[in-house]
């Protein structure tokens, strides 16, 4: 593979690294200034003094910032006390490295076409959560993260190096989607209680804890069904591995679904009984398995 190949793929890098960066600070920014994170910090403080009540009285040894972090996730910048405009300064540095690279790529290929899906997926991440009316709050989060986190990152990426899309792209793609829906929807369950109580309708919130563990259940199989698509269109038997591997840590994501979805377990007592510290590394650790399928698909060209 030439120099130019790696460079290109460097600059792709750079690109959906720093959008992702600058999307979470953008998230932070506008989540704060709403007041969401605030009842975040709250069910926080109470996990915490669960966690230091379950010491002194029944000699459990959870540490009290486990506990909260299981509950409500890691602590928010601006809620917990950062200037909200050093956030969003750190939203907007981001993106405009992001745009460099991206701009990069525009002038040593001359596809011009790719500013205008620039610019999309800098709307999108902004209009997320932030401005009047975010759609993150109406339940269409998933479907932005599936088309910008899969279709336009992964194929958008391809078509950059090797100037076309090809059925192995859109099996990339359709898994990185998928898969980036289900850390999503880890990340709003674990926040169900608190996106209620503020008014942020994300999908779990609309469709209910039980109806979004069966919708993550279907993520991880259309996950798992492209990745065996891959295999069988280029016949790779180190892609089968791949396969194997995947399917191994996505047997333990299923399981902490599953738990999500216990229909003997109320929605204030979930954060108790699911570790979601635990089962969002879990569903990275899919998506990097799935990575290396698809990597190991590779070796067949």
């Amino acid at each position: 593979m030439s120099t130019f190949f790696f460079l290109m793929w460097a600059l792709c890098l750079v690109v959906a690294l720093f959008l992702q960066i600058a999307a979470n600070f953008a998230n932070d920014y506008s989540d704060g200034m709403r007041g969401v994170d605030a009842s975040r910090a709250d069910d926080a403080q109470a996990a915490s003094d669960a966690g230091t009540l379950g010491q002194h009285d029944h000699d459990i040894h959870l540490a009290p910032s486990s506990a909260s972090q299981s509950a409500s996730g890691p602590s928010r910048l601006v809620a917990s006390g950062t200037d909200p405009m050093r956030v969003l300064m750190a939203s907007i540095v981001s993106a405009v490295l992001a745009c460099d690279a991206g701009l990069a790529i525009v002038m040593l290929t001359r596809q011009w076409w790719l500013i205008a899906v620039g610019v999309l997926c800098l709307l999108a991440g902004w209009f997320y959560v932030g401005g009047k009316h975010p759609y993150g709050y109406r339940g269409l989060g998933g479907a932005a993260v599936f088309v910008f986190f899969g279709l336009v990152a992964t194929l958008g990426t391809e078509y950059v190096l090797v100037s076309r899309i090809t059925a192995m792209g859109v099996c990339g793609a359709v898994s990185a989607g998928a898969s980036a829906c289900v850390v999503l929807g880890v990340n709003n369950m674990r926040d169900l209680r608190s996106d209620a109580a503020a008014g942020k309708r994300t999908l779990t919130v609309i469709l209910g804890r039980r109806a979004a563990s069966a919708l993550m259940l279907g993520e991880l199989l259309v996950s798992m069904v492209a990745l065996c698509a891959a295999v069988m269109i280029l016949k790779s038997p180190l892609g089968i591995c791949g396969a194997l591997l995947a399917f191994s840590i996505a047997v333990v994501c299923v399981n902490d679904v599953w738990n999500c979805g216990a229909p003997d377990v109320s929605d204030d007592e979930l954060a108790s009984v699911v570790d979601f510290r635990a089962m969002f590394h879990h569903a990275i650790g899919f998506s990097v398995a799935l990575t290396i399928g698809y990597a190991l698909c590779l070796t067949a060209f």
